[in-house]
This record gives structure tokens, sequence and C-alpha cells, in this order.
């Protein structure tokens, strides 16, 4: 089974691939997180987690997810993370995590995926985002490949003390700075309630025809990449960068 998290669709073209590879099927958690509930699996076999990383460790989305949910013990547990540049102390978030509920831990490897992260880092250009999607492809089929062997992947080595400090990171970051307050919309907004749609948790509603965020949001930045027009900013922070709506829809821009 493949299970993924996502935002503006890097963890999801990642599960679907390696879930063809597999003969499986891609399960987006978030249909779990807007109904609040978790999953009771019975499948034996091979898991496959896929994640973006946040503040250098798994996405607390997907980590909740694995804790909440039940699943059979000994299972063959692989992760990916999703990382502009690289995972951080990821292999040992999901290490432990595996420990904990029982399951064959088979190991995290790191795909780099295009930055979507606009509010405190730069973002690039279309043509950029599409040589790393290209680029990531070999790396996800080699990945799948060897999860479909039953092979081990990878663990990237952790320096010492890296774990303790990101996880003071996470808290801080994750209480201080993942907050809604700086969305806003402009008046180029349609009303098409693509933001709605998008948004894994359910965070975000229509008033007047305009977007109202609710508190509950992990910054995944998918609503303000994928709006069509633009009209999404968050304060003065993202203002001029380039969006990134996804890779299936940069690479339908290659020419």
């Amino acid at each position: 089974m493949v299970f993924y998290f996502t935002g503006t669709g890097n963890s999801r073209f990642i599960a679907e691939r390696v879930a063809e590879i597999l003969g499986e099927k891609a399960i987006d958690i978030s249909t779990y997180i807007k109904e609040n509930k978790y999953g009771d699996f019975k499948e034996e076999g091979a898991y496959v987690f896929v994640a973006p990383c946040y503040v250098s460790a798994p996405a607390r989305a997907m980590m909740d997810f694995i804790k909440n949910s039940s699943f059979p013990r000994g299972i063959k547990a692989y992760f990916l993370i999703t990382a502009a540049v690289y995972m951080g102390s990821s292999p040992a978030y999901c290490k432990k995590m595996a420990k904990k509920k029982g399951f064959q831990y088979m190991g995290t490897e790191n795909i780099v995926m295009p930055q979507n992260y606009l509010t405190y880092f730069k973002t690039k250009e279309i043509e950029e985002n599409i040589g790393i999607v290209k680029s990531a492809i070999p790396e996800i089929d080699k990945f799948g490949n060897k999860i479909n062997e039953g092979q081990m992947l990878t663990d990237k080595k952790i320096k010492f003390l890296e774990v303790p400090f990101t996880e003071l990171v996470c808290i801080i970051y994750y209480n201080l700075f993942m907050k809604t307050k700086q969305f806003c919309v402009s008046g180029d907004c349609i009303s098409c309630g693509k933001c709605v749609r998008e948004c894994p948790y359910g965070n975000i509603s229509l008033k007047d025809g305009k977007p109202v965020w609710g508190k509950k949001c992990t910054h995944c930045m998918a609503c303000i990449n994928r709006c069509p027009k633009t009209a999404i900013e968050y304060g003065k922070m993202s203002i001029g960068k380039p969006r990134y709506p996804g890779p299936n829809e940069v690479l339908k821009m290659d020419k």
C-alpha cells in the first residue's frame, strides 16, 4: 500500500509513480484528515509512506496518521521524503515511528523536488522546475523498483545532536510560524473555490465568494501556489515570487 500527504503535488507524483510500479493504488491521507479519522488497515506486505519534509522532519500530518492508524505488526515500512534540498533528520523520525508501531523498518530516501514554500524561501521559474522534476523521475523509479524487489533503502547518516535540534525547531516553528493570519486575497480572485478543494486540511472556506482561512494549517502552500489567478499572497513575503503549481502541471508546460 502507498500512502501520501501532499500540498502542491510532489508527494502525490512520487506516490502514484511508485504505486504503478508496485501494482498498487496511491492513497491520499487528506481524505482521512478532513474527516478527522484514521485508518484500520489489515493488508500484509509492504507499506510505502510518502511525505514532504517540513523543518527537517517528515510532515507532522503523515506522522500523526501513522501513529494513530492501525496496521498489521511486522509489515515492511518504506519512507520516501520530498525536499527542495535535503530531508534533514527525517530518517531518525521514520525509524523511531516504525519501531513504535512494530514495523520492519526498510529505510528512508530523499527525493529532490521543486521548492513550494514561497513564504520564507525563494522559488524557481517554471523552466528550472521542469528540470528538477525530470531529474527526479529516474530516482523515483529506482526506489520504486527496490521496494518492489523487497530491498532495503539507504538511510542518510544523522549528525550528532541533529535530532534534538530539529525537535526544538519544530516545536517553535509549528507553534509560532505556521499561522494563517497573513494569508490574503486580491481583487483578482474569481471565487472559483480551487483553494477550498486543494486544502488537505479542509481549512479554507468561501465567505462572500472570497477564501477565509481557519486555524488548522500546516503551510503546505497548496492554496497560494495552485490559485489559477495568483490572487493569494502571504503578507508581503510571497509578492513577486514564482508559483509552483505542481509537477504534472509544470511538465505540461515543457516546450
